[in-house]
């Protein structure tokens, strides 16, 4: 296996994230495939490939990468609280709610501010599945 430092790994995350960013989903997919297999014992690459099927709404992916990604660290702050919003906009709400509830509760870091953002934003109305379906041209 070849054997990359941390900030070379940080950079590589780095790249694929502006690749999402610019909506380059292939090749951010690429990108984070390859960070995983040069660090298989991290979840962070399968989160990363996990919020690229989210962006292409692909909802059922991006929930088995989470899940993959807590088999390897169940404590990942990250992975639970995209695994929550990934499971309030599949219409699987009242478990994400509870999700995103334990990372708010445990985490004082970023995933507990969006966690806490997300549980914010449903208190005061908003309905990831209606906004979804609203997406695919249905009525919310």
């Amino acid at each position: 296996m070849i054997h990359l430092d941390r900030t070379h790994l940080q950079v590589m995350m780095e790249a694929g994230y502006v690749y999402v960013g610019m909506r380059r989903f292939k090749e951010a997919r690429a990108m984070f495939e390859g960070l995983s297999a040069l660090a298989p014992d991290s979840e962070v690459p399968l989160v990363a490939l996990g919020n690229v099927d989210f962006c292409e709404n692909r909802l059922p992916q991006a929930i088995k990468r989470y899940r993959n990604a807590l088999k390897i660290d169940p404590q990942s702050a990250f992975a639970k609280v995209y695994l929550g919003e990934a499971m309030i906009f599949s219409s699987e709400k009242a478990e994400g709610i509870k999700l995103l509830g334990e990372v708010a509760k445990a985490d004082r870091g970023g995933a507990g501010d969006f966690a806490r953002a997300l549980l914010d934003a449903i208190k005061s109305g908003f309905d990831p599945a209606a906004t979804r379906r609203t997406k695919k041209g249905g009525k919310a």
